[in-house]
């Protein structure tokens, strides 16, 4: 129960990607704060837990966060351009 509430968001944001007929690439930092966010909030829920699985979970949410720290610090102010030339670009928003 707890694995399948932890992915919850990276379930529910790749099939809003997914789902999507036009351009998303602009929404990648909300998608960002929303995933650090649940992932805070894992991490402070498991650090009272005790139960070694619930630990190793722990450890695999750090880790994830990590990795997604990693990503997230490549968005710099010169990548993202990126997503704003496709917010500009989108056609579902011209007039």
């Amino acid at each position: 129960m707890y694995v399948m509430e932890d992915l919850r968001p990276f379930q529910y944001w790749t099939l809003w990607m997914s789902k999507r007929h036009t351009v998303a690439l602009h929404h990648i930092i909300s998608v960002y704060n929303d995933r650090f966010d649940h992932i805070d909030g894992v991490m402070r829920a498991l650090a009272m837990k005790n139960t070694r699985w619930k630990e190793d979970l722990l450890f695999a949410v750090k880790l994830a966060r990590q990795k997604q720290s990693k990503y997230y610090a490549e968005v710099t102010s010169t990548t993202s351009m990126l997503p704003i030339s496709a917010l500009i670009l989108d056609p579902f928003r011209k007039l």
